[in-house]
């Protein structure tokens, strides 16, 4: 499966209409039937983690598990859907659909919801990004890809690569929410980047050079903000 910007922005998407309809506060504020024609980020909740398509182009190389459950309650049904997500809803996933294992990975980090894989953005309970992920010894190459078609730029050298295996899944998850309000609208130039991961899946982050920060969200520690900005400059150099 390879990374295209759109599905990442969907996830973006999704993350900041979670904002507007809680206001950062945490408590749903009250809003306007917008009916069935509503365009909606791909969101579902299970379990209490919040998960968003990243099917991407092609299918992913990754087998389903057992079946642990299904949609019950979809936004883009309901003439006047309630705001806040409870587990089993999803944003426009019919009812019905059915919920999967990952082969391989904790159904905190991935599920099969069908045939659309979703991964976890935001989990109360995980602390770090291998927490919410499932990532720690599963990546093998990371890459800049471009911001308009998610096409390849530059794979990180080896020697970066390295340093980002062994780093990048130690970052201290902290909810969107929580970055997007201490960065004020986490504005700043971004990166795109994707992790390919050793079962030939991928995941698609970006990377925000003002608030050196990621989203799956985490603060960059100094090393991987100065490790992604030499990697940058490289592709100029070429």
């Amino acid at each position: 499966m390879r990374f295209k910007k759109t599905a990442l922005w969907a996830i973006i998407a999704g993350l900041l209409t979670a904002l507007a309809l809680t206001g950062c506060t945490g408590k749903i504020l009250p809003v306007k039937c917008i009916g069935v024609d509503a365009d909606y980020a791909s969101i579902l909740q299970w379990d209490g983690v919040m998960y968003y398509d990243d099917t991407g182009p092609d299918p992913a190389p990754l087998g389903k598990g057992k079946e642990i459950g299904k949609i019950t309650y979809s936004k883009s049904e309901q003439k006047c859907p309630r705001a806040e997500l409870q587990n089993g809803d999803a944003t426009n996933l019919k009812t019905g659909t059915l919920l999967y294992e990952v082969e391989g990975y904790k159904t905190s980090a991935r599920l099969w919801a069908g045939d659309r894989l979703y991964e976890a953005r935001n989990n109360p309970d995980a602390n770090t990004l291998n927490d919410l992920l499932d990532i720690e010894g599963r990546i093998q190459t990371v890459r800049f890809v471009s911001g308009n078609d998610g096409s390849d730029l530059m794979d990180f050298t080896p020697e970066a690569n390295a340093v980002f295996i062994r780093e990048f899944p130690k970052l201290e998850y902290i909810p969107f929410e929580q970055l997007y309000k201490q960065t004020k609208g986490w504005v700043g130039d971004i990166y795109w980047l994707e992790i390919e991961m050793t079962d030939g899946s991928s995941i698609g982050i970006t990377y925000n050079t003002l608030s050196p920060s990621f989203n799956p969200s985490a603060y960059a520690t100094p090393e991987l903000a100065e490790l992604v900005e030499q990697q940058r400059k490289l592709i100029y150099a070429q």
